[in-house]
């Protein structure tokens, strides 16, 4: 019971700045102090239960929103931090670290710890999470598209490019790998296109290699790459299917798209016709 004691003590601070910020009464935080020990002795147990740290999880989390919402209602100046503007959060965090430590096989608490530390912006975290679940769970498509997102978000796309190449190369048949790593080029294009225009650099003008490689990249000379590795990888009518609603539904040219699609089919007709080749 030494760690229950423990975290009892933890508490006492924060919950002392809610009542000074007269954002809960002594009596709310004395029935939180009653709840969370009650937690606490859960997860202390022999034998705790995944469910455990889920409905422990899911009360600070009740109890962040509700500390928002008070403190929004009595429109508290903003000033410097006390312990109770971060103290459920990190709670949050807390808990989730505890959980991944007792089932570290457990690909979804993962995803969840991942994804509340992607909402309160802690980016340093998310990346530290993810290095970790990678590495104990190489084999996992929804870890690589996770980890990738977040280095998109941050404007990495070099590093979120590096991710969904490592995953496909342990995960070759995984089409929504696939599918992230010709989203994430598609998005590619349109984000050198504006800073192009920006900068006032026509795609085909000038010095002769470099006009080169910008047309080739705005026509789409990458991401038909990715699709030609895609199909030869998975060899499926799916994935042929997969990519073409990617297309169809991304926001791009006209005449971009229908070079795409043409390509995609053409993909798949000389992917065919070897296969029927072989078959003779």
């Amino acid at each position: 019971m030494e760690r229950v004691q423990f975290q009892q003590e933890q508490m006492l601070a924060e919950l002392k700045d809610l009542v000074d910020k007269k954002l809960f009464t002594e009596s709310e935080t004395k029935q939180i102090f009653k709840k969370r020990t009650g937690f606490e002795i859960a997860l202390v147990r022999r034998v705790a239960n995944k469910s455990d740290f889920l409905r422990y999880l899911a009360y600070e989390m009740g109890l962040e929103q509700l500390r928002r919402k008070r403190a929004e209602r009595l429109k508290i100046a903003r000033g410097p931090s006390t312990v109770s503007d971060y103290a459920l959060v990190k709670r949050q965090f807390q808990i989730l670290e505890r959980a991944v430590k007792k089932f570290k096989s457990d690909v979804d608490l993962w995803i969840q710890y991942i994804q509340v530390a992607k909402r309160e912006r802690a980016r340093s975290l998310v990346g530290k999470i993810t290095a970790r679940a990678l590495q104990l769970h190489p084999n996992e498509p929804k870890l690589y598209i996770l980890a990738a997102s977040h280095e998109i978000e941050n404007l990495s796309p070099s590093a979120a490019r590096t991710l969904l190449q490592r995953g496909l190369r342990l995960n070759k048949e995984s089409i929504e790998l696939w599918k992230e790593y010709v989203k994430m080029e598609l998005g590619y294009i349109e984000t050198v296109r504006r800073r192009w225009d920006v900068l006032g650099i026509p795609a085909e003008d000038g010095e002769e290699g470099a006009a080169a490689a910008r047309k080739e990249i705005v026509q789409g000379g990458i991401v038909k790459s990715v699709m030609t590795n895609a199909v030869k990888a998975t060899k499926t009518i799916r994935m042929v299917s997969e990519l073409q609603k990617v297309i169809e539904s991304y926001g791009m040219s006209g005449e971009l798209r229908e070079a795409l699609l043409v390509d995609l089919y053409g993909l798949w007709k000389e992917h065919m016709d070897a296969r029927d080749e072989n078959t003779r």
